[in-house]
């Protein structure tokens, strides 16, 4: 096969996946089924024509609105499918192996519904995140049988009890959903890289922090510590980096390893 035609088809099957996990978002924090009923405007409650199904394509073509009652789409749908036909086309392109691939493009499939609801409703449900878990735990065994399920299993468990502990002891400034989810990234990535999760995750949460603080309104400031702001899309973030670039990490890793305390 060509690289255009398996690009194409990385594109098609991408928007497709990523109309699934739209729904993931959207229907997961409100506690619905997430197969029944058929998809449906969620304002209007009307089912979608197989025209409107068309990933992308449908939402281009109608504006960004239902075609019954004119309510806006909810972003959670159309970001899915752009963002995930996206990733699905550079991962495939990619020269990379079918292992490596494969690991991103399911932890992509948990980052992205966790990312979109932490971002709306500040919370990661456990019906994702002890999901991923599995889903990590599964691959490891997969990829590399017991000791790879041991090493992931390893992982999980150092993720979730420190932040566990914090989230029991200072829930306003974290919460349990956090620490299930970073047992998630460390069922895929394993223990070791850690501790580079969670300084990309602290990083780049602190940065976002201070842009939002200063880009506020004067009057409207507040005070920085007083900002909530949802730490699920700073821990995939974390993740993906772990896993997308192992060998960065590792070097990083292994030179955090050796400071002197």
């Amino acid at each position: 096969m060509t690289t255009l035609l398996i690009s194409g088809l990385a594109l098609v099957a991408g928007g497709l996946w990523g109309s699934f996990l739209g729904v993931l978002a959207v229907r997961v924090p409100q506690g619905l089924s997430i197969l029944t009923p058929n998809s449906r405007c969620d304002h209007c409650l009307a089912p979608l024509s197989p025209s409107e199904l068309v990933p992308i394509y449908s939402w281009l073509t109608s504006k960004g609105r239902c075609q019954r009652c004119h309510h806006p789409i909810l972003p959670e749908i159309p970001v899915s499918e752009f963002a995930t036909a996206l990733f699905a086309l550079i991962v495939v392109i990619l020269p990379e192996p079918l292992s490596l691939k494969s690991a991103l493009l399911l932890f992509f499939s948990f980052a992205l519904p966790l990312t979109l609801i932490d971002i709306r409703h500040h919370r990661l449900p456990h019906f994702l995140t002890l999901s991923a878990i599995l889903a990590g735990l599964a691959f490891s065994f997969f990829g590399r049988g017991y000791d790879g399920i041991l090493l992931s299993a390893e992982g999980a468990l150092i993720g979730f009890i420190p932040v566990a502990l914090v989230a029991l002891f200072y829930s306003r400034g974290i919460g349990m959903g956090d620490a299930f989810w970073l047992a998630a990234i460390g069922a895929f990535t394993g223990p070791l890289n850690l501790s580079i999760v969670l300084l990309v995750a602290s990083s780049t949460g602190i940065l976002a922090a201070l842009v939002l603080h200063y880009a506020s309104p004067r009057d409207k400031r507040g005070s920085l510590f007083g900002k909530a702001l949802p730490f699920g899309p700073f821990l995939s973030l974390g993740g993906f980096l772990a896993l997308a670039f192992p060998g960065i990490t590792q070097a990083l890793n292994n030179h955090i390893l050796e400071i002197p305390l």
